[in-house]
């Protein structure tokens, strides 16, 4: 039966990473079945967490054709199942999480064609069926597997996004040889869906190895530094926040500049009770009240609505904020600063 591969292909996706978990049901399998054929799915399953070479992948298959499982890899490389990478000689291979990675690479190209627009409902539909399944008194458990690890998957797949300020985030460009940018997958989503974004597109970027990768498959495009740099402050103004997930060794270097409308990330973090824990909130807005004037034009700069006021002055809500910064642009009298939390005391891994 079909549906056992894709059980299994479940499993090892979550071993990769549960953000976005894999949850067996209809919804799944329709989106399963769309990206992987039962072949490419029982290569993923017998691809250890760590990187793997061909003949690795071929023994866990249980066979001898070496030739023909590269060629299957490599298809699936241009497909954005997996990623590839060179070291020591060797092409070494990486299953993928579905986010980030498998989903981001459906569309990052920014094609629009009608197998993007079935991508797009066919991803819509299991999003609401996963809503549901959470939301129900009983839970889906998510399985997890996969071969031939050699630490934890805990220790292994630990980074969940991370909202960081505009001066961090440059710094970081400029620490970075390698930058590549694609078309935003949330919002060109919406677009395939008639919901329309009117924020900048062209703004998912990819560093180091992951961003070599990309620009070779033609999922994305390379930036010198300053063309970066000028795409991190369009989406500075237009009120994006810079999520951030980075796993150096891994496909996971992705900066993400999210709406609340269009990023499901952001849009869950807003809908919670305390945003700061749906993401790795590094810092915390403070406020000089001898310098703030009252104005509000920091309001309508906050996703997470954890700026209000209070009796004529303002206030904020620790467990509401993720400590983008996105409000200190906003503030004519400079009254708003970042501090960091004890997350924001750890430098950040460099590609």
């Amino acid at each position: 039966m079909a549906d056992a591969i894709y059980d299994k292909l479940a499993a090892a996706l979550n071993a990769r990473g549960t953000y976005v978990p894999a949850v067996t049901c209809k919804e799944f399998y329709d989106l399963a079945e769309f990206l992987f054929t039962p072949e490419e799915a029982a290569i993923v399953c017998a691809m250890p967490i760590e990187y793997a070479t061909v003949d690795e992948i071929a023994v866990n298959l249980g066979t001898k054709d070496v030739k023909q499982v590269a060629a299957q890899l490599e298809t699936m490389g241009d497909k954005g199942l997996i990623h590839i990478k060179e070291a020591g000689g060797k092409k070494l291979y990486e299953g993928l999480p579905f986010v980030p990675g498998l989903i981001e690479f459906q569309l990052m190209r920014g094609i629009v064609d009608e197998r993007s627009k079935k991508w797009a409902v066919l991803l819509s539909v299991y999003s609401k069926a996963v809503k549901r399944e959470f939301m129900s008194g009983k839970p889906p458990k998510i399985e997890k597997s996969a071969p031939g690890r050699k630490v934890s998957v805990d220790k292994e797949i630990k980074q969940i996004t991370s909202p960081i300020p505009y001066k961090e985030m440059k710094q970081l460009i400029l620490d970075t040889e390698l930058i590549a940018a694609g078309t935003c997958v949330c919002r060109h989503q919406g677009n395939l869906l008639g919901k329309p974004s009117n924020e900048p597109m062209g703004n998912c970027m990819v560093f180091g190895e992951s961003a070599l990768f990309s620009i070779e498959r033609g999922f994305t495009k390379k930036l010198s530094k300053d063309q970066a740099l000028k795409v991190l402050e369009e989406a500075e103004e237009a009120g994006l926040v810079h999520n951030y997930t980075n796993n150096p060794g891994q496909f996971t270097n992705l900066l993400c500049n999210c709406c609340g409308c269009h990023c499901f990330i952001l849009r869950g973090a807003k809908n919670s009770p305390a945003p700061s824990q749906m993401v790795n909130a590094r810092y915390l807005i403070h406020i000089n009240q001898a310098d703030c004037t009252a104005c509000e034009a920091c309001l309508d700069r906050c996703w997470v609505k954890a700026l209000k006021m209070e009796n004529g002055k303002l206030t904020r809500d620790e467990q509401r904020c993720i400590g983008c910064g996105l409000c200190m642009w906003a503030c004519p009298a400079e009254a708003l600063y970042l501090e960091p939390r004890e997350a924001g005391k750890v430098p950040l891994l460099k590609c």
